[in-house]
């Protein structure tokens, strides 16, 4: 009989110094795959342990507070859609006391604006600046990029669409230049693109048509209106709170091998064993665990091929909303390769202010090699070109480039040419003992935090069927995944 102990870890330490779980689960990576995973299979009777290979919690999740007056912006995942569009994450925010806040601004202070053909101008001047003929390009782009949802029956497996071959093997870059844009509204579409998934020319259009068909009956006022208040750190804290199991940080799994019994996994020197391993990693992370038996041959060609996006999220401070001034709010779509901006503090108190810049595609990996000084560096000089004299009000920055993160290897997935019907449902299927969960994996907000929750519901469904009937316990419980 082996001699096993009950440790005040809620882990077993067996003879063999191996730290076994009583029935139950490892899951690797507490972003929010993971967190929502751990959770609610605690909902249904399960003893989980966590593994996070970073220092803290949230993934790509993380909350930036070096700022003075006590402001904050978010370095990862940020924005969130109507409660009716990411009803899992405003339904987890509810149960665990997160606060939410909804963004923008009131009176005469414009949303935003253009920087086009050198000149910064309000969303609301378009027509007068660029003329009704541009107006009506611009509307033509929208409405083919809202067409493309026909294209997909059903947004759950756009691999089965008539035509989908056809559409995975043309690049979004190639079907803009069926539009025949004038370069102006040409450099607009190819911003609203690269800034939402990836360059153009890097992305499947059955991919597009995907994105298109989800947010098909989603009015423009219900995306991207609200953020934590307190960051994304607070909503990652909140089902560190609610998790009985314990979450290990500084613990890089290196190898998972599936037993008679269930699962061992490596980390940090140590060995975990369980029923179940949730691997809720980006798909690029794969690669750099060890897995016995192997992982099939599809998922390794998925976690080598599947293409993510570049993305680079700087945070700079100011000691003045210098575009207030403007009579705008931050917002701006650039021509510049700085690409998109936002304020991360419109509702923040303090005269200070923070913006964020949005660098995707080719003009972040132009620079994946540079020092974060030289990004900052480059940043400055393209907002102080767009809003000249503000670089005299500059304090810091901050710069998260999550394409060369090593626990990331990308900003999110965004689906290249030819991998839809190659790497759709990879992911969703297991291998033996082990899991797959996070956005990349999800068949409807795939990028999206919302993505990632519904995963991690999903998985524990499946290993351990639904939530107590009590209403109380499993964000599933009230709302469900469609």
């Amino acid at each position: 009989m082996q001699n096993i102990k009950r440790t005040m870890l809620g882990m077993v330490i067996m003879a063999s110094g191996q730290y076994a779980m009583a029935n139950d689960a490892i899951v690797v990576g507490a972003g929010l795959a993971g967190l929502s995973a751990a959770y609610e299979l605690e909902q249904r009777g399960y003893e989980v342990t966590v593994l996070e290979a970073r220092d803290r919690l949230g993934g790509r999740i993380t909350t930036e507070t070096d700022f003075v007056n006590g402001q904050i912006a978010e370095g990862g995942g940020e924005l969130l859609d109507h409660v009716r569009v990411h009803p899992l994450m405003w339904n987890y925010a509810d149960k665990f006391g997160v606060e939410i806040d909804y963004i923008g601004y009131w009176g005469d202070t414009e949303e935003g604006a253009y920087y086009l053909n050198g000149k910064l101008f309000p969303y609301g001047s378009f027509k007068r600046e660029l003329g009704i003929d541009k107006k009506k390009e611009m509307d033509t782009f929208h409405h083919a990029f809202a067409d493309l949802a026909k294209e997909i029956p059903d947004y759950s497996d756009p691999s089965t669409a008539p035509n989908a071959a056809q559409l995975d093997n043309t690049t979004v870059a190639e079907w803009l230049d069926t539009l025949n844009l004038s370069p102006d509204i040409r450099t607009l579409a190819e911003h609203h693109i690269r800034g939402e998934y990836d360059e153009p020319a890097a992305l499947s259009l059955l991919f597009l048509a995907h994105q298109a068909k989800v947010y098909e009956q989603v009015g423009g006022n219900e995306v991207e209106i609200a953020r934590f208040k307190n960051g994304g750190v607070s909503m990652a804290q909140g089902f560190a709170d609610n998790i009985k199991g314990d979450i290990l940080t500084n613990h890089v799994v290196t190898d998972i091998t599936q037993t008679e019994s269930g699962v061992s996994v490596t980390a940090a020197g140590k060995t975990f064993t369980a029923d179940v391993a949730i691997v809720t990693v980006p798909a690029p992370v794969l690669t750099k665990i060890s897995f016995s038996p192997a992982l099939p041959q599809e998922m390794v060609d998925a976690a080598n091929d599947l293409n993510y996006g570049s993305h680079t999220k700087v945070l700079l401070e100011y000691s003045k909303r210098f575009w207030l001034d403007y009579g705008v709010g931050g917002d701006t779509i650039s021509e510049l390769p700085v690409g998109w901006t936002w304020e991360a503090t419109d509702q923040q108190e303090g005269e200070s202010g923070i913006m964020i810049t949005y660098t995707s595609g080719d003009f972040a990996d132009a620079q994946i090699d540079f020092p974060e000084a030289d990004i900052i560096a480059d940043k400055r000089d393209q907002i102080n070109t767009m809003y000249p004299g503000a670089d005299e009000l500059f304090i810091k920055a901050h710069v998260y480039a999550w394409h060369r993160d090593e626990y990331v290897m990308g900003g999110y997935a965004a689906y290249g040419p030819g991998e839809v019907t190659k790497y759709w449902n990879t992911f969703r299927q297991p291998h033996g003992n082990v899991y797959f969960a996070g956005e990349h994996v999800d068949d409807k907000f795939v990028a999206y935090m919302e993505g990632a929750v519904r995963t991690g519901l999903r998985v524990a469904e499946e290993i351990a069927g639904p939530a107590p009937a009590d209403g109380n316990q499993g964000g599933g419980n009230d709302v469900g995944i469609e």
